[in-house]
């Protein structure tokens, strides 16, 4: 199965469309109401996930795992960023999946991949101005979109796929802006524990996918070789069952 341009655009289209129409709704959503846009989500992502081929599926759901765990923690367990009803949406790691594979459909544009490096400067020097306005132009400084900017920087000198980075910055700064000012989530002043201001969003928080990025493809690259080698000794035991040991033919033979 192979990715097609138009496959790319029509999935680009349906998200923002989703996201366009389900974050106003879950503005003043109840509970029961919220789960039915949830349960649309996860459909949205089942249907998007078949029509993917099967590495790429894989991919997404093992950033959907990572994703839900950080969420668990950084919205319900730190308390960094809470959601309107003070739980975790249910249609949040659904999104999640969504995003990232709308991210990545987006990279392999040919039009991006032919500019990739006008779309990386220019995502890059937009972050780094958005970084400066969040320390200088606010109340408080938003210091941690200065760490996540730092980071974002880290990822685009030395990551493997800076354009991706650049893609789910430019992606990330958009739903951010968006959700919060629809009050959909808000992010703490001051962190917890750290005691490090924020902004809402902060401005470099687009940099949480170029990480969750990176640890999702070491994960599926150590399954991935635990499998084989667990493949490779599994056919050697069955090489060696099928031709005998040394010690077994001397017992034979004898």
């Amino acid at each position: 199965m192979t990715l097609t341009t138009r496959g790319s655009l029509a999935l680009l289209v349906a998200f923002i469309s989703f996201v366009a129409i389900a974050l106003p709704f879950d503005r003043s959503s109840t509970g029961p109401q919220q789960t039915a846009l949830s349960v649309l989500a996860w459909l949205f992502l089942a249907i998007a996930l078949v029509l993917q081929p099967r590495a790429l599926r894989i991919q997404v759901l093992v950033l959907v795992v990572l994703a839900t765990v950080l969420e668990c923690v950084g919205s319900l367990v730190w308390g960094a960023y809470i959601y309107r009803l003070g739980n975790l949406p249910l249609y949040v790691p659904a999104g999640h999946g969504l995003f990232y594979l709308c991210a990545l459909r987006a990279a392999s544009l040919p039009v991006l991949q032919r500019h990739a490096r006008a779309a990386v400067f220019a995502v890059t020097i937009g972050a780094t101005g958005w970084m400066v306005y969040g320390l200088f132009g606010r109340a408080l400084p938003d210091l941690l979109g200065f760490v996540t900017w730092a980071i974002f920087i880290r990822f685009i000198v030395r990551g493997r796929h800076p354009l991706l980075y650049a893609v789910s910055f430019a992606m990330t700064t958009a739903l951010e802006l968006y959700g919060t000012s629809l009050g959909i989530w808000r992010w703490s002043p001051v962190l917890p524990a750290l005691m490090l201001p924020a902004g809402n969003p902060p401005t470099g928080i687009g940099a949480g996918y170029a990480a969750m990025d990176a640890l999702t493809r070491r994960i599926v690259a150590g399954v991935e070789r635990a499998v084989a080698a667990r493949r490779t000794a599994g056919t050697a035991d069955a090489a060696d069952v099928r031709l005998g040991s040394p010690q077994d033919s001397v017992v034979s033979a004898d």
